[in-house]
């Protein structure tokens, strides 16, 4: 599946995870499209490998160091960035991924969790605004979040309340900000298999269960969850905010209430009930 040719309403955009997965995805789709990129992320190494594979490519990638979680080297990030003024565009994908059944967690490991996942989404975002909200200047912001923020996902109880919280936060602002020019919306991935997770993904048994349960029965493919990103960051997104668009092959959907079968012979919950003599 090649890149997406989407054109980009945003000629300087900041991604923050640019160095793995979604976010280098993005990264190397903007830079395709001629929009010059800064990626941060806290693997320099990384950083530079997304630069170096967008060689050729009509806009360039600037790797900036930083944990976004710092504030201090946050403000310094956006500093040298904003020095040919502000970046109008802003995906936000840095990410952690952990499991953990609640009972084994500790209020400490929720905290941090939430620590690394909420906290840094808002002081991202709301460095990036504030030039923009300044100046009257328009812009777009989009948030990686997760299906899994409203699912009830065990294992991810911790996980799940940051990006749940993600997801308010896009909300409120979009309704607080957009009078003055400005969208914010959030992309809720599904399974997709990257770096961070790819090896689980590829186990056989994951595999076949995770087929089983989504509706398309495969797994999606990284030009797949760039293309809704490129689209709240386009015209055809700008009348769009507050949003939240899950991109998980349907992984979220309710499972048939009644096996198939027995809706095509006539069976339903009510004659269901009826046969057990119960009340209709």
């Amino acid at each position: 599946m090649g890149e997406w040719t989407v054109p980009v309403a945003h000629r300087r955009v900041v991604v923050t995870g640019g160095g793995s997965g979604i976010g280098r995805a993005t990264a190397l789709t903007l830079a395709g499209a001629g929009v010059d990129v800064y990626v941060l992320g806290r693997r320099a190494a990384w950083l530079e490998e997304t630069r170096d594979l967008a060689a050729g490519r009509p806009g360039k990638v600037v790797p900036i160091p930083c944990d976004v979680t710092d504030g201090t080297r946050l403000e310094a990030a956006f500093t040298a960035i904003e020095a040919d003024g502000p970046a109008t565009g802003l995906v936000h994908a840095a990410a952690e991924v952990s499991m953990m059944p609640a009972r084994d967690l500790t209020p400490g490991e929720f905290d941090r969790v939430i620590s690394t996942t909420l906290l840094p989404a808002f002081a991202v975002v709301r460095r990036w605004a504030l030039p923009l909200l300044e100046t009257g200047t328009p812009g777009a912001a989009v948030l990686i979040t997760s299906s899994n923020a409203s699912m009830g996902a065990p294992g991810l109880s911790h996980s799940s309340a940051g990006k749940a919280g993600v997801n308010a936060l896009v909300k409120s602002l979009g309704r607080e900000w957009g009078p003055h020019g400005l969208t914010l919306n959030a992309v809720g991935p599904g399974p997709f298999p990257v770096e961070k997770s790819v090896r689980m993904w590829a186990d056989p048994r994951t595999r076949k269960r995770m087929f089983n349960e989504v509706p398309l029965g495969r797994y999606g493919e990284l030009p797949e969850i760039v293309g809704p990103i490129l689209f709240f960051l386009s015209a055809a997104g700008a009348f769009t905010t507050g949003q939240i668009l899950t991109v998980d092959g349907g992984l979220s959907l309710q499972h048939w209430p009644l096996p198939p079968d027995e809706i095509a012979n006539g069976q339903t919950v009510w004659s269901r009930l009826a046969t057990d003599d119960q009340p209709r």
